[in-house]
């Protein structure tokens, strides 16, 4: 039987017991399914008239009567039983997420993995009837380089390479190991590739590893996304699809492949001109790109597989640059705090820090380090996806459509990605938004919204109109019918703004528990490091506001944007970094939050909205 996707035009075989959303999946074409195809999102809905199996009761929960009526269905829930047409559409498609690339400016000294050497060998003659390899070893030795051996590629080019330029030749050498040899006039690029591999998004920077320079720099959405927005949805997915790790990697890979073609692209250099990859991302992507299973990760004790940086040579994976690039990964921390931590704490340099520092990654996660160079901590808390705009009513990822800043001052006043009608609210933009509904009144500090009587009874009688409904259904209309995309209105409900009271209130626990560990206060704080892309993005005043973060009156509170990919690139263009990143394992200490007794006490004060919360 056929299934045909609209608007795109793809008609592809699909088998009957089939969801719409594997059929999709198989055919290339993207839905939305935040939970991972578990029914609970409600984000894959689609338009279908016949063909499909009967309403499951998990769409009956999560769509209208009036959608019902209108021929919505779940992508993930509906089941194939005949040929059928649907229409995906437009908050069902998967955008262009808007991804940030750029971090800390922390530089580094230049310690290249890779050397250049450039000698003339003589030729040889009937009275010294030396080997190619040989008199290569013995002009280098000559020239005054450190006693090189070939590898079997570099074996293979020299004889051509050695008749071409008169013998002239140029020799990429990778610690003691030559890995490449090229006539002189040929010329050689020496460049690396560093790359923040994060469950939403990729990141990928093209480096010349002789003068430090980013050459080019690609993003693009994680190709997992579509078995799940979180980690846990992709451990399950690789669990119960016997295929299920051998496709997440085979995504991965492929992205990293399609990001090299760009870079190089943009740079005007070929991909055999990279030598070197560096590779960060938490624990769950870490594993998926080795292609080693993360099962154990979602199981206490919650332990990796591996924690110490792993190298392999790029055709032990799949990567397409030159054959004998090395490619590493950062060294994980803990089951809950991978290689992405570790290129934070190497860019912001928190283990030399004199006084205590704190470094935050504000996300699903919530992967956080505080101390210095004397004792230095880290932890993660589950916060959930309402950072990410996941599993909220009105969520989305930080795409076109996506409301990301917003101000209550008497009105509301807020800004759309893309400048189009607003589809949605992303994380940013939902933490602005419950900062000004505090502050105007429209909730209280429990985080319950106030019905339009009492508000216009009082100080937001500016915004009563905006709330409707009762109870646990109210809702805060942010943007009307008339101006949200397809003429539907952009609203914030009440559970919405519970998922976010609860994820603020596992990152301040976590800061919590982490101060009283170390003995110290807020106060002892100097310095916060918000890193990643929602804490770049995130005003410092809302996130105080709601008390996400306390107040840290001795600090200064810094964005440092993608932290971890920074840490990639220093390790990448400097051994010495490399080995820092190995030592830092060494230092820090990972602190089990579920195995504490203080931490249900300090989650319940910090679910109370307000700086002091």
């Amino acid at each position: 039987m056929k299934i045909k996707f609209q608007p795109y035009g793809v008609i592809a075989e699909a088998e009957a017991g089939q969801t719409v959303l594997q059929a999709a999946n198989a055919a290339g074409v993207d839905i939305e399914a935040v939970c991972g195809g578990r029914g609970t999102c409600g984000k894959c809905r689609i338009i279908a008239a016949q063909g499909l199996g009967p309403l499951t009761e998990a769409e009956r929960r999560r769509l209208s009567p009036e959608e019902i009526a209108q021929g919505y269905r779940l992508a993930c829930q509906a089941l194939i039983e005949g040929d059928v047409a649907v229409v995906v559409p437009e908050e069902s498609r998967i955008s262009e997420v808007s991804i940030l690339s750029t971090g800390i400016g922390d530089s580094v000294s230049l310690d290249p993995w890779l050397a250049t050497y450039a000698v003339q060998v003589p030729e040889a003659t009937i009275e010294d009837q030396v080997a190619d390899m040989d008199n290569l070893v013995r002009t280098l030795a000559a020239a005054g380089a450190p006693a090189l051996r070939p590898t079997l590629t570099a074996a293979r080019q020299l004889p051509a390479a050695l008749r071409a330029d008169e013998g002239r030749v140029t020799i990429v050498a990778q610690g003691q190991r030559m890995v490449r040899i090229v006539p002189a006039s040929t010329g050689v690029r020496v460049l690396g590739m560093a790359y923040d591999i994060g469950t939403t998004t990729v990141v990928g920077y093209l480096m010349d590893l002789q003068t430090g320079e980013q050459l080019a720099v690609a993003s693009l959405l994680n190709p997992q996304t579509r078995y799940g927005d979180d980690v846990v949805s992709r451990i399950g997915f690789s669990r119960d699809d016997p295929q299920g790790l051998d496709t997440l990697h085979h995504d991965i890979i492929q992205a990293m492949n399609t990001i090299i073609e760009r870079v190089t692209h943009q740079a005007k250099v070929t991909p055999a001109d990279v030598y070197a990859v560096v590779a960060v991302g938490n624990t769950t992507m870490h594993h998926l790109l080795w292609g080693i299973d993360p099962e154990a990760l979602a199981r206490s004790p919650y332990v990796p597989a591996v924690t110490e940086a792993l190298g392999v040579r790029a055709t032990e994976l799949g990567l397409r640059v030159y054959p004998e690039a090395e490619v590493w990964t950062l060294p994980n921390i803990a089951g809950w705090v991978g290689a992405d931590t570790t290129g934070v704490l190497l860019a912001t340099r928190l283990h030399t820090h004199e006084e205590p520092a704190l470094a935050i990654d504000i996300g699903t996660n919530g992967e956080m380090a505080l101390g210095s160079r004397e004792r230095l901590i880290t932890c993660s808390t589950a916060a959930g996806p309402a950072f990410e705009g996941a599993h909220l009513s009105c969520g989305m990822r930080a795409a076109d459509g996506a409301i990301d800043v917003v101000t209550i001052n008497h009105r509301v006043e807020y800004h759309v990605i893309g400048d189009v009608p607003a589809r949605g609210v992303c994380g940013s933009g939902l933490v602005d938004l419950v900062a000004g509904m505090l502050q105007s009144g429209v909730i209280d500090s429990t985080g319950m919204m106030r019905d339009a009587e009492a508000l216009r009874n009082g100080n937001g009688s500016e915004l009563a109109d905006r709330v409707v409904g009762e109870g646990r259904q109210r809702q805060f209309m942010l943007v009307d019918p008339e101006s949200g995309a397809g003429g539907r209105p952009v609203l914030v409900t009440q559970r919405d703004v519970r998922e976010l009271q609860l994820a603020k209130g596992a990152i301040r626990a976590g800061i919590q528990i982490l101060l009283k560990e170390l003995g110290i206060t807020a106060a002892d704080v100097k310095r916060v490091y918000l890193a990643g892309a929602f804490g770049n993005y995130i005003r410092p005043t809302s996130a105080l506001a709601i008390g996400l973060i306390p107040e840290f009156p001795n600090a200064d509170i810094l964005p440092v944007g993608n932290a971890a990919g920074s840490g990639a690139k220093m390790a990448l263009l400097s051994r010495a970094a490399l080995r820092e990143a190995s030592a830092i394992l060494e230092h820090v200490e990972y602190l089990e939050l579920s195995g504490r007794p203080d931490f249900q006490e300090e989650f319940a004060e910090a679910m109370i909205f307000g700086a002091s919360g």
